[in-house]
C-alpha cells in the first residue's frame, strides 16, 4: 500500500476536532453555511479510516510475521484527545477556511514524511489498538489490531499499510 492511506488514517484523526469547531461556530454565530460544512466534513473525515481499512482487508496481500517485540501505542491518544477539545477552550468565533485548508496540507505532508500515525482515537472505539512492534529482523513498524496483543509470539500474519505501518 501507499503513504497516502497512513497520510489519509493521519488526517481522519482530526474530523472529531472539526465537531468540536462546529459546536463553537453554533454558540457564536448560530446555524449557517460554515457550520454544516464543518459537520459534514467531520462525518466524512469520521468515515473514512473504515473506508481504508476495508480497502486494505480486501487488497493488501497478507504476509508472514515474526516479532521479537511489541509495546502499545495507546498513550498517544491524549494528544488527539487534546486536539478535540482545543476549539472549545480556545472559543474560536471565526474559522478561516483558506488557514484550515493551509494546516490540513501541512499535517498531511507531516504525516507522509513520518515513519507511522499515532493512535486513532475513532479506530480506538472501534476495538483497535495500536503497537509499536519491532520484528526479528529489527525493523520497527505501528501494527494496528483488533485483539489485545500481550506476547510477540502471537503476532502470525500481517496486512502492510506502507512501508512502516501493519494491520493485523
Amino acid at each position: 500500500m501507499r503513504n497516502w492511506l497512513k497520510s489519509l488514517l493521519f488526517i481522519s484523526a482530526f474530523s472529531p476536532a472539526l465537531l468540536a469547531l462546529a459546536g463553537v461556530r453554533y454558540y457564536s454565530t448560530g446555524l449557517d453555511a460554515v457550520f454544516y460544512q464543518l459537520v459534514l466534513i467531520a462525518i466524512l473525515g469520521m468515515i473514512l479510516p473504515f473506508i481504508i481499512l476495508s480497502l486494505i482487508r480486501k487488497q493488501a496481500e497478507t504476509i508472514n510475521f515474526k516479532a521479537k517485540k511489541v509495546e502499545s501505542a495507546d498513550y498517544l491518544l491524549l494528544v488527539f484527545i487534546g486536539s478535540y477539545i482545543a476549539p472549545i477552550i480556545m472559543k474560536v468565533a471565526e474559522i478561516n477556511f483558506e488557514v484550515t485548508a493551509l494546516i490540513v496540507g501541512m499535517l498531511f505532508l507531516v504525516a507522509w514524511i513520518i515513519s507511522y500515525i499515532p493512535t486513532h482515537p475513532l479506530l480506538y472505539i472501534a476495538k483497535f489498538r495500536f503497537y509499536k512492534v519491532e520484528s526479528d529482523s529489527g525493523m520497527v513498524y505501528m501494527l494496528m489490531a483488533r485483539r489485545v496483543i500481550r506476547s510477540p509470539k502471537s503476532i502470525k500474519e500481517v496486512k502492510q499499510i506502507s512501508h512502516s505501518m501493519l494491520m493485523e
